[in-house]
């Protein structure tokens, strides 16, 4: 599969209601990221992706070390 476009990413968001997957509250799309779980951009699987903010993203990726 190809990485998400725009288009894909921001209907996964809506489909999954604006909320994060970390802390269930309701954020704007554009606060809002997709993350990998296995870190394969183009493993779009909707079982292998969560909606996170752009902070709780960051601080996945700054504890994993990637």
């Amino acid at each position: 599969m190809p990485e998400l476009t725009p288009e894909e990413r921001e209907e996964i968001i809506r489909r999954r209601g604006c909320r994060s997957d970390k802390d269930g509250e309701v954020h704007r799309i554009s606060n809002l990221e997709i993350h990998h779980k296995d870190r394969n951009p183009k493993n779009n699987d909707p079982h292998n992706l969560r909606v996170l903010t752009k902070e709780e993203h960051d601080d996945l990726h700054r504890r994993a070390g990637y």
